[in-house]
């Protein structure tokens, strides 16, 4: 099993993305929502050059991300998955896309 965890800059994605996740077969996922370091910094008025960065973002209104969590059976539908985002989001190598990564798991409890 796998812990597939998506932090999703754009949150107008994320309806076209959960459907995308279902029809490749990840029937549950937990969504957040969460603050870089950068937001938090530039909206506590710290002077850094990533909370810089950040202070022309938080003027055009977009405060949060959303971050998923998704725990996934088998490494097929993980890739599904993935490949799935990928579609909706587009390169997440790009600035402002998201932030993708998967963490292999043993135990699950509370999986049914």
């Amino acid at each position: 099993m796998h812990l597939l965890v998506l932090v999703l800059e754009q949150n107008t994605l994320l309806p076209s993305i959960l459907e995308k996740l279902y029809q490749v077969g990840v029937t549950g996922t937990t969504v957040l929502n969460s603050v870089g370091m950068g937001r938090l910094l530039a909206q506590y008025g710290k002077s850094s050059p990533v909370g810089n960065l950040v202070k022309e973002k938080l003027r055009k209104g977009n405060y949060t991300n959303k971050t998923l969590f998704a725990v996934i059976r088998s490494e097929e539908i993980l890739e599904k998955a993935i490949d799935a985002i990928s579609e909706a989001v587009g390169d997440l190598d790009k600035p402002d896309t998201g932030i993708l990564f998967t963490i292999k798991l043993d135990r699950v409890i509370g999986l049914s």
